[in-house]
């Protein structure tokens, strides 16, 4: 054996510092990759305006309405729904009520399909309530609104402004 064998240390801490330096960058690009998609995740959530409040009917349906008319129609279609407001309240409750109904039966085990099916009828026939109340309402108004506002409220507005002509 001759005196100028390598000794096995120094190669072995150089092997040692190259892999810290491997792993250092694997650290360093994965903190990257995590801050960047953090970033994006953080743009992505604050781009998003906040939901509209809740309103309750019938004031979602006459304030749609109400933007396309004019505002003497606006102003007859909102009073003619304002006093209607304790009926809608009184039918909504109801609504909400057999709604809770369903769903609490829908949590229940084991699920009673007649008492559920029973629960769904009465909430639709709720529902179906307050679009029959609205209905009549829009039927009550529509001879006070102008020829043009019963057209809007009735959806017969087409892009040029003039009511919609079938297509052929």
């Amino acid at each position: 054996m001759s005196g100028f064998a390598a000794p096995r240390r120094p190669q072995h801490s150089m092997l040692a510092r190259l892999r810290q330096r491997m792993s250092l960058r694997r650290l360093a690009l994965m903190s990257l990759a995590l801050n960047l998609f953090l970033a994006a995740m953080l743009v992505g959530t604050t781009g998003k305006p906040a939901p509209p409040p809740y309103r309750p009917m019938p004031d979602r349906f006459v304030e749609h309405m109400a933007a396309g008319l004019s505002d003497a129609d606006a102003t007859r279609l909102r009073a003619i729904f304002e006093p209607l407001r304790p009926r809608y309240d009184a039918l909504t409750e109801d609504y909400r009520e057999e709604g809770q109904r369903v769903r609490s039966l829908l949590q229940a085990e084991p699920v009673d399909f007649d008492s559920l099916n029973a629960a769904i009828t009465a909430a639709r026939a709720k529902r179906r309530l307050i679009a029959e109340l609205t209905e009549q309402t829009v039927l009550l108004v529509l001879p006070d609104l102008s020829p043009a506002g019963r057209l809007r409220l009735v959806g017969g507005w087409g892009t040029t402004g003039a009511p919609d002509t079938p297509k052929k």
